[in-house]
């Protein structure tokens, strides 16, 4: 009866034991969680029951309990058990108060995931040595030496793989680009969407998904366009005729580049870098911020320069021999549809209604075709001009700044239709930024093609002015506010002297 009572008291102490050791391991692991924020997991549970268990085997066997050898078999098996899963719990700790606190919160390092796996594997690692060694008994040595035959055997086998393990760890300690860099590897460029052991997973510009191997990587030279910021230059060369002056054409292209949609504001610059067979060369350097859409920037720079250098008539010269016939008669019928066209495009035109059959074949022989391509400025806010541009055809949008800084569309201009007529009239400057919508061809009067016209008929000022003064207070509004008013009539004659006063003072008639 005895020996039975004291199996009992035996029985009870041990699971006491256990479930008061399963209790204060739950407690810690709540102020851990709640308090300390260290990420414990659902392994831990299963690291309590280890532990209570082991707790209550070791107070069994401290009262003189004996074991069998199944007993002892199950007891090596619960502690190589429990020494894994401490592993774990000790990377927990390890990922809050080191990883976390420590390197991201307070020196703001980002730990990459690969290492953190690494430091994970070796604490494994570390559990299973020291079970083969104070568990099972094993001599290290025995053991190191039995896993380098085998590591050796891996190696070779695993070579590349291993290779590509020890590059992904180089890249992520050194840290040559990160997660949404913009890279060019080797004949390669794309977005970097995952770093893992083995690869690095690329996104390129067909939005298709690359995986090159870490190994190959590190054998190649990196460019990181995000790099100390996503500012970065675009280059593209042009050849333009030895006839036009090389600071002109640096202008022009300049001016084309600056106005490119996607094109940072820094001055772009122009280079000289050959005088070629049948061109000189130029280096065109610009900065742009969106790597995936540089090829887009880039054909519509030298989509841009190609206008530019017609509008101001400078060619770019073929490297080959051409072979012209000339026929005069051809040539001569587009010319003089051309002329014809302009003729009867000006006299639609409601500023030209004064000018007679003789003036206006002159205008249109003295005007002179230029070409926009889409997304161009054709004239901006502020800047000087004496000429006026009708537009053949295309389209235009209207652009003002609003008080509070930013450009808002204020109108569109079709075929047809006109703009610049007081930069013409005046020589003010343009009040209004235009911007091509789509190829745009226009006939621009400039103040020597209007000058031999009213100079041989100032009469003609007159009634210029008048009708702009028409079109000036129209368009602001003037007329609907006093309509019906007899002051009306005067204001419309005062603005009206007013503008031929400047008129007269512009074409110094």
């Amino acid at each position: 009866m005895n020996e039975i009572w004291r199996y009992v008291e035996n029985e009870v102490i041990n699971i006491t034991v256990g479930v008061l050791t399963y209790c204060v391991l739950l407690a810690a692991a709540h102020v851990a969680k709640k308090r300390l924020r260290v990420p414990l997991g659902s392994s831990f549970y299963v690291f309590a029951v280890l532990s209570a268990t082991l707790a209550g085997w070791f107070v069994h066997h401290a009262r003189g309990g004996t074991d069998g050898p199944w007993m002892l078999s199950l007891r090596d098996a619960l502690i190589s058990a429990w020494a894994v899963f401490l592993a774990l719990q000790a990377n927990n700790v390890l990922t809050r108060f080191v990883w976390q606190f420590a390197l991201e919160e307070k020196r703001r390092i980002k730990v990459p995931k690969l290492l953190r796996d690494l430091a994970k594997t070796l604490l494994l690692l570390a559990a299973v040595l020291c079970v083969m060694k104070f568990v099972y008994g094993q001599q290290l040595g025995t053991l190191i030496t039995a896993s380098g035959i085998v590591a050796i055997v891996l190696g070779f086998a695993l070579q590349n793989l291993l290779g590509d393990v020890v590059a992904g760890i180089a890249l992520n300690m050194e840290k040559p680009f990160d997660i949404g860099d913009w890279i060019w590897v080797g004949e390669t460029d794309g977005e970097v969407i995952e770093i893992n052991w083995r690869a690095t997973r690329l996104r390129t510009r067909d939005n298709n998904y690359l995986i090159i191997p870490n190994g190959n990587i590190t054998k190649q030279n990196i460019t990181n366009f995000h790099y100390p910021d996503r500012v970065h230059a675009l280059k593209c060369s042009v050849g333009v005729e030895y006839g036009a002056a090389p600071n002109d054409v640096k202008n022009v292209l300049r001016q084309a580049v600056r106005h490119t949609p996607g094109v940072l504001p820094q001055e772009p610059r122009v280079r000289l870098k050959q005088f070629g067979d049948s061109a000189i060369n130029y280096e065109i350097k610009f900065w742009v911020d969106n790597r995936a859409a540089s090829d887009d920037i880039l054909s519509d720079v030298m989509t841009n320069i190609w206008y530019a250098l017609r509008r101001a008539r400078m060619s770019i010269p073929f490297p080959i021999r051409d072979v012209f016939m000339h026929q005069p008669d051809v040539t001569d019928s587009v010319e003089q549809r051309r002329r014809a066209d302009a003729e009867r495009t000006l006299r639609a035109v409601e500023l030209f209604k004064p000018l007679d059959h003789d003036q206006i074949v002159a205008l249109a022989g003295r005007g002179r075709l230029v070409r926009f391509g889409r997304g161009e400025t054709v004239i901006s806010k502020g800047d000087e001009g004496d000429s006026l541009f009708l537009i053949v055809s295309g389209q235009a949008s209207v652009k003002i700044t609003r008080e509070g800084g930013g450009e808002v569309v204020a109108g569109a201009l079709k075929t047809g239709e006109t703009f610049g007529e007081m930069s013409l009239l005046t020589g003010a400057p343009r009040n209004a930024t235009v911007v091509a919508e789509s190829d745009l061809r226009l006939l621009e009067i400039g103040k020597d093609a209007l000058g031999p016209v009213l100079q041989e008929n100032p009469a003609i000022a007159e009634s210029l002015s008048r009708l702009m003064a028409d079109r000036q207070i129209a368009t602001s509004g003037f007329f609907k506010q006093q309509e019906g008013t007899v002051g009306a009539a005067k204001r419309r004659e005062d603005y009206a002297t007013t503008l031929l006063r400047s008129i007269r003072r512009f074409f110094s008639i």
